[in-house]
């Protein structure tokens, strides 16, 4: 069993239940199952049971809040995160917890797919076409055109307000100068600049496809090596 960590800080927030997966008993098997829920429509069943990732996320709630079942992550690094109602204590109605072993944030590698293949993660439509898999995915935000954000003052900054604070990609990647002129990151600055000109709100899920939180439009897919930092067990 892994050791478990309360997130207080250090975690974009995941906007409703369409951005989350879910554990819930399938009727079909009798078996505590992956599910996803688009807005709108009833619970749908992924096409394999993923038992070890249930396990773990059962694990970690039961650990910290003596329950199962329920919603949970898994961030564009693949570590997994659970959202749980908060014990008495916390401060908080709701906590995210991650799993450590031997000093390593707990990961799920395996694809979650759903309607026999048709709702997929690992898909890749062109820019700008609809995202035709699951909505699950962590929530950033791009700044508005000619926006010298601070604290860092740069401009086209993608970022994330955890625990009442702004994360900025430049200074959690490391990178300067930024925004770069050439390179993968360049180029997924300027798919999202077209994709939402104004700037706005953006998901990553866990196989870093990047779409837009509004109208779902795919952007394309993060250079994970000049990317937010995966969380710690120290996070």
């Amino acid at each position: 069993m892994p050791t478990s960590r309360v997130i207080l800080k250090r975690l974009p927030t995941c906007p409703g239940k369409n951005a989350r997966f879910h554990i819930r008993r399938n009727r079909d098997q009798g078996a505590l199952w992956v599910y996803y829920t688009p807005r709108g429509s009833s619970p749908i069943p992924a096409d394999d049971r993923h038992q070890d990732l249930v396990g773990l996320v059962n694990d970690l709630k039961g650990i910290e809040a003596g329950q199962e079942g329920g919603g949970f992550s898994i961030n564009e690094h693949q570590q997994v995160i659970a959202h749980m109602t908060a014990p008495s204590g916390y401060g908080v109605r709701s906590i995210h917890v991650i799993g450590v072993r031997e000093g390593n944030v707990l990961t799920y590698k395996q694809t979650i797919s759903f309607e026999n293949g048709a709702l997929s993660p690992t898909l890749i439509p062109g820019e700008g076409d609809p995202w035709p898999g699951p909505l699950c995915g962590m929530s950033y935000r791009f700044v508005a055109r000619d926006n010298p954000q601070a604290p860092s003052n740069n401009f086209d900054e993608v970022f994330a307000i955890v625990g009442g604070h702004i994360l900025q990609l430049s200074a959690d990647g490391g990178i300067d100068p930024y925004p770069p002129k050439v390179g993968p990151l360049a180029d997924f600055l300027a798919a999202l600049r077209r994709q939402i000109p104004k700037g706005g709100r953006f998901r990553v899920n866990e196989h870093g496809r990047a779409f837009t939180s509004a109208e779902h439009v795919f952007i394309g897919i993060i250079p994970k090596a000049r990317w937010f930092k995966p969380l710690t067990a120290t996070s």
